[in-house]
């Protein structure tokens, strides 16, 4: 069984509520023993405006991960990143010297340290927590990081910068470097409105009322309370209440997009068929992704190259076509949430 831990910019009042999905995902697998979840990094709120200012989506959404805890009665610990911008190696250099203690690094190094298996980790926001991690401890990176599954960019179009890279262009570039498997899912093929299923993006969507279908009713909840953006501090008390329907109703109704779904399968041993079934990844059943070996050179603004080659660390993610891949990963993700419990 892997040890995982996922880096995600989880917000209350969220970003980008893909995050909680992809939260609850996660905690899916672990419930079911397919993974040990480790640990959570969560992005500071750092997203810039143009006058220099921070545009506040909300705080790490604490919440959020404590009831996912309490619904499955596990006790996944967090930790917060660093919210000083990294634009340059001078930039890496002066956080290295001050070696500020950063909970999300410390909680990732505490990992690869103690863990007797080698670790994966799950990009799902920026990418300098990690970076700094890795500074500080290259040696322990080598010997305990298996896989890095980075979600992040477009692989056709580079401008403008997807969302996760333009989070920290230079982390991102140096994500790369990193001496270990590098699996790199691609959001898209380019940030082209209305976005498409591309054969080597990840990006795909689901109805969340056909999921809602399965949840139990402290998943509604939590969902709610995300999407509700619900302020009171009684998380637990907000489990135990009943259902709003009329918020249940609003957001169930509304197309989710997905993206980072296909690494968690893969941490968990497992893969997806063409139909959606998710299987042992040994199986001799066709799998509706993979990833492929890469070479990549990329700026550190971000501006990334690759091509295919026949051997490499850095491996890319692809689908196997627009009409199969989306159809199967809704029913993935349908087969994880309705595994989630309800509460007493």
């Amino acid at each position: 069984m892997k040890d995982v831990v996922l880096t995600t910019d989880l917000y209350h009042k969220h970003a980008d509520p893909n995050d909680h999905w992809n939260l609850a995902s996660m905690f899916s697998l672990a419930y079911q023993g397919y993974i040990h979840f480790a640990g959570i990094m969560c992005d500071d709120d750092r997203s810039i405006k143009e006058d220099g200012s921070f545009l506040h989506f909300g705080d790490p959404s604490v919440q959020s991960v404590a009831q996912m805890n309490f619904i499955t009665g596990m006790a996944v610990p967090v930790g917060f990143g660093s919210r000083r911008p990294i634009k340059t190696r001078r930039d890496l250099d002066e956080v290295l010297k001050e070696r500020n203690r950063i909970s999300s690094v410390t909680l990732l190094l505490d990992t690869l340290q103690r863990s007797e298996n080698k670790v994966d980790i799950h990009m799902c926001g920026s990418c300098k927590d990690v970076v700094i991690a890795y500074n500080y401890a290259p040696e322990l990176f080598e010997k305990k990081c298996d896989c890095i599954y980075l979600n992040a960019g477009t692989y056709d179009k580079q401008e403008p910068l997807e969302y996760n890279v333009s989070l920290e262009p230079y982390a991102f570039s140096q994500i790369f470097s990193i001496p270990c498997t590098i699996r790199w899912s691609p959001c898209f093929d380019s940030l082209k409105f209305p976005f498409a299923p591309a054969p080597r993006a990840s990006y795909y969507d689901i109805e969340q009322g056909e999921m809602a279908l399965v949840m139990s009713q402290a998943v509604k909840k939590y969902f709610n309370f995300m999407y509700g953006k619900v302020f009171d501090v009684n998380w637990l008390h907000y489990l135990r209440s009943p259902l709003d329907e009329m918020l249940f109703a609003e957001w169930s109704s509304k197309i989710r997009q997905m993206w980072s779904t296909p690494g968690f399968i893969l941490s968990a041993g497992k893969t997806v068929t063409l139909d959606g079934d998710i299987v042992d990844v040994s199986s001799d059943s066709p799998s509706v992704f993979s990833y492929r070996p890469v070479s990549v050179n990329v700026s550190e603004d971000g501006l990334l190259s690759w091509q295919d080659t026949e051997s490499s660390n850095v491996q890319m993610f692809v689908n196997a076509g627009p009409d199969i891949y989306p159809k199967a990963m809704r029913r993935v993700v349908k087969t994880l949430l309705q595994v989630l419990p309800d509460i007493e």
